[in-house]
Formats: structure tokens, C-alpha cells, sequence
């Protein structure tokens, strides 16, 4: 199925517009569309850009294999364009994607290609990054690992996720802060391995409670 953007004319006029570098390219940053979080930044020659606007989908300009490549064709994670933005200099776009398959924008299998910061770290842990801790021990499986049990055993996680539930609706009503946030936490934690288990990134939840925001407005 295709998702075009604009017809075979509307694409090359377009991509003509463009102000490319020396070497012919354009630098494209993409954000999830949904969220509107940072994914990575790639580089689009004129061809590149009109593949991408008529077809739906993202493609662009390897440096260094000097060649096409479209997002995906290797890994599963392609990305469906939803919308394209040039900047006020006509140097740089912007692509708003969805991205398909385990929801993976980077190559080394992270959902951002923008993962370090400068200065100080956060002392906090993020649902992206939780989700991607849980990615990785599945796909190590190793036995020992609470983690892997839970997602190995439709049983223990769908049980496990009862108890959990249980014990914070228990401390919503008799209990104090410290131990509604522990809870919580608990619960957050057996959901993300429950539905990774199935197949299910963050990523996919995170587009259906977009969808429902937007359906509420």
C-alpha cells in the first residue's frame, strides 16, 4: 500500500526548489509524528526527496556508500511519511514519521538516534528508555533474568500484571506516596514486558494514545 504526498510533477517541482550542498544534499531531520520526539538525522539528494513525497515513504542519500537507501529495507523499522517541511532557507527538511516494525529509528536499535547528552545526566529513568532496557534483555535471553522469565511465560506476566494492579489499587486507598509510586512503578514495569512479549513497542502505544488525544479535541 502507498502513501503518496504529492504526484510524480508536484515532487520534482519540489525537489527543485531545494537549496542543496556541493555534494547535492540536503540534511533531514525526523521526528516521530505522533509525539513529535526526535528520531535521527539523515541526508537527502533531489532524487531522494522525490521518492519520498511520491511513494510515502522515507528515503535518502548514504554518504558513505554513496547510494539511495530507503529506512527499513534491511531492518523492518521502514517509515511512513506523513508530512514534509522545508526550513525558511530551503536547506534542510524535516520528515514527520511513523515508524513501522518494532519502532526502531536507530540502526543500533533504539528508538532515537539522540541518546547522549552534554552535562549534567537525568537522575531519571525514562519510559523510552525502560522500554528499550526490556528490548534488549528479551533479545539477550539470558534464563536468569526476571525479565526474560516474565516475557517468555504468558502465564507468570499476564498473573504477575493482576498482582501488580492489585497491590497499587491497595495503596491508592490505604496507603501513603513513597508506596503509590512504588506500585506504580511495578505496574509500569510488567505492562512494558507484557506487551513487548507480544510484539508491542512503546512506540505503538505511544502513537494509539496520540490518536486518542487528537480524536478528543
Amino acid at each position: 500500500m502507498k502513501y503518496s504526498l504529492a504526484g510524480k510533477k508536484e515532487a520534482e517541482k519540489f525537489a527543485a526548489r531545494l537549496a542543496y550542498s556541493r555534494q547535492g544534499l540536503v540534511p533531514v531531520i525526523v521526528a516521530d509524528f505522533a509525539t513529535g520526539n526526535l528520531l535521527m538525522l539523515a541526508y537527502a539528494n533531489s532524487e531522494a526527496v522525490k521518492r519520498t513525497l511520491i511513494r510515502g515513504e522515507a528515503w535518502f542519500f548514504s554518504r558513505s556508500r554513496n547510494s539511495l537507501w530507503k529506512k527499513g529495507e534491511t531492518s523492518g523499522n521502514a517509515m511512513r511519511v506523513s508530512a514534509v517541511s522545508v526550513d525558511c532557507d530551503k536547506d534542510a527538511l524535516l520528515y514527520e514519521v511513523e515508524v513501522k516494525g518494532e519502532g526502531n529509528a536507530c540502526h543500533t536499535g533504539r528508538k532515537s538516534c539522540f541518546v547522549r547528552k552534554f552535562g549534567k545526566e537525568s537522575p531519571g529513568l525514562s519510559f523510552s528508555a525502560l522500554d528499550e532496557i526490556i528490548a534488549g534483555k528479551i533479545a539477550e535471553g539470558r534464563q536468569t533474568s526476571y525479565t526474560v522469565k516474565l516475557a517468555r511465560s504468558k502465564k507468570l506476566a499476564v498473573a504477575k500484571l493482576r498482582e501488580e494492579a492489585e497491590e497499587l489499587a491497595e495503596a491508592l486507598e490505604e496507603k501513603g506516596r513513597r508506596e503509590i509510586v512504588w506500585e506504580a512503578c511495578d505496574l509500569f514495569y510488567h505492562a512494558l514486558v507484557a506487551v513487548r512479549a507480544r510484539g508491542i513497542s512503546l512506540a505503538e502505544l505511544e502513537r494509539e494514545l496520540a490518536r486518542r488525544n487528537k480524536a478528543q479535541r
